[in-house]
């Protein structure tokens, strides 16, 4: 579902010439961009796309870090 939801989108860091959208580890996921408007639309993108499922972001257990 999340390759669906960020495939078309061209937003994340690039590490070494490849484009990075997000860091999994075990049950973690975190989404990277290197704008707050690329950040928005990523986020868009998912919860249209979870949507499309029957599913939902839960906002309580999502956090923003600014790095």
């Amino acid at each position: 579902m999340l390759k669906e939801a960020l495939g078309q989108v061209d937003e994340g860091i690039r590490v070494g010439g490849h484009l990075i959208k997000t860091v999994r580890y075990t049950d973690e996921q975190a989404t990277v961009a290197s704008s707050a408007h690329g950040l928005q639309l990523m986020m868009d993108k998912m919860q249209e796309t979870t949507g499309e499922y029957g599913m939902k972001i839960n906002v309580k257990k999502t956090k923003v870090m600014k790095i």
